[in-house]
């Protein structure tokens, strides 16, 4: 709290209780709470944005327009309503925010060309990187269960590895003979945790916001949040509001599909753990894109 002080002195906010959330920290006032969170990025000029896109789903700091080193924010008292519930509301506002800041830039070749070839070569080293794999827990006489549950889905991460290839190499040829591409300004950071519902509804933690293209929100709330919702159906909502282009969807399921790099722990818990989080991503990705491609089934059949 020393560092939160002088702000803290400053609007005179001497709490009766002080609770901390991560990096947060609730105050308890005589007649209200506050948020008070160190500012790790100026947000003045992307909440104008935003409200020149009459998109009201924003919860501004109090002290948006001083130069503070900590932000305050009026404290929201959330409803109680189950997660799935409210990634269906923050679906909607979701879509609400890509469509409302659309729009459409020049393609530079060099920036395009660029990304096609980060992809590929990504790929390529995944798929050696898991042969190599395969070949050393191949080779020994007693698999350890992690080593056994990692081979028993090699055919199903060169699967993905394959079909992420055609879909980046369908996506680069679409896009560069295209003159402009759709841009919007993201979340980045999108997670039920950062959506709020209370009397109003908020996304919150704006520091990673910035214009890219817009499967990139989906897209981490999928990887952040796909073991505990129903991605496809919060997936049908979202483009119903916000359909993507044949070639943002190229994109994006690429990026899907992608595995990740799996990273092993020191003991064998450890190791297990990380190998059935991976298997999970690898089960998950396949349902959602056989629910949404129409051509995934077509090409393992």
């Amino acid at each position: 709290m020393i560092r939160a002080g002088r702000v803290i002195d400053k609007y005179k906010l001497y709490a009766k209780r002080y609770d901390y959330q991560k990096n947060a920290r609730i105050l308890t006032l005589d007649d209200k709470q506050v948020v008070v969170k160190e500012k790790r990025k100026n947000k003045k000029e992307l909440f104008n944005f935003l409200d020149s896109k009459d998109f009201p789903y924003v919860l501004k700091p109090i002290n948006l327009e001083a130069e503070d080193s900590f932000e305050i924010y009026p404290y929201i008292e959330p409803k109680v309503i189950s997660g799935d519930e409210k990634a269906v509301d923050m679906m909607y506002i979701l879509s609400l925010l890509h469509n409302k800041t659309s729009f459409y830039k020049e393609v530079v070749l060099d920036d395009i060309k660029a990304l096609y070839e980060q992809m590929t070569k990504k790929i390529e080293y995944l798929y050696y990187y898991y042969r190599d794999i395969q070949d050393i827990i191949e080779k020994k006489v007693y698999m350890a269960p992690d080593e056994y549950l990692l081979v028993r889905n090699m055919t199903a991460i060169y699967m993905a590895l394959d079909y992420a290839k055609r879909k980046i190499d369908n996506w680069y040829e679409e896009v560069k003979n295209k003159k402009s591409l759709r841009y919007a300004l993201l979340h980045y950071k999108i997670e039920t945790a950062h959506f709020i519902e209370g009397d109003n509804s908020y996304f919150i933690s704006w520091d990673h916001a910035q214009k890219d293209f817009p499967i990139y929100d989906f897209l981490n709330f999928f990887q952040s949040e796909y073991q505990t919702l129903d991605m496809s159906s919060l997936f049908n909502i979202y483009k119903h509001k916000y359909p993507f282009t044949r070639d943002e969807e190229n994109l994006f399921f690429s990026l899907i599909s992608l595995p990740p790099k799996i990273e092993l722990g020191k003991n064998t818990y450890n190791k297990y753990s990380g190998v059935y989080r991976f298997v999970t991503y690898l089960n998950k990705s396949y349902e959602f894109l056989s629910k949404q491609d129409k051509d995934y089934q077509k090409a393992y059949e």
